[in-house]
Order: C-alpha cells, then sequence, then structure tokens
C-alpha cells in the first residue's frame, strides 16, 4: 500500500511539473507575441477584397529584410452619410 501511494505521489508531482512547464511557456509566448508591432496599411478602396501587385510588393520587401508579415484582408467600416 505505501508503494501505491508513493508511485501515486510521483506521478502526481510530474503531472503538476509539466503543466507549470507548459503554462510559463505559454505565458512567455504571450508576451513575445505582445511585443510584435502590429502595422495596418490602408490601400485605396477597391471593388473586392483581393491580393493585388501592391500588397505582392509590400510583402517581399518586408520578406527582404526579415520581417514576418502576416497579411489580413479587412473590409473598410462605411461611415455614415
Amino acid at each position: 500500500m505505501p508503494f501505491l501511494i508513493a508511485i501515486v505521489a510521483i506521478l502526481g508531482g510530474f503531472f503538476v511539473a509539466l503543466v507549470n512547464r507548459l503554462l510559463a511557456h505559454k505565458e512567455r509566448m504571450a508576451a513575445i507575441e505582445a511585443k510584435r508591432p502590429r502595422i495596418v496599411l490602408q490601400l485605396p478602396e477597391s471593388a473586392s477584397l483581393v491580393q493585388d501587385d501592391l500588397t505582392e510588393q509590400i510583402l517581399a520587401a518586408c520578406r527582404e529584410q526579415g520581417i514576418d508579415a502576416d497579411l489580413e484582408l479587412e473590409e473598410a467600416q462605411r461611415s455614415l452619410r
């Protein structure tokens, strides 16, 4: 019986250590992501949301500079007239 309790205690300790390590890693990754600059490019309004040559040139320039750029196309908010 004491052997079983010791095994359960050891496994519980490993589980707690693993969860602690995973949470610390998640926290570090969130801090790194928070430091990442968010840049919004406002391009001229177009009829549809598609990547064009200008967008491709911007992404190519970012890659040349070593910048990891994520592209998210968002429709502009229409202002109330």
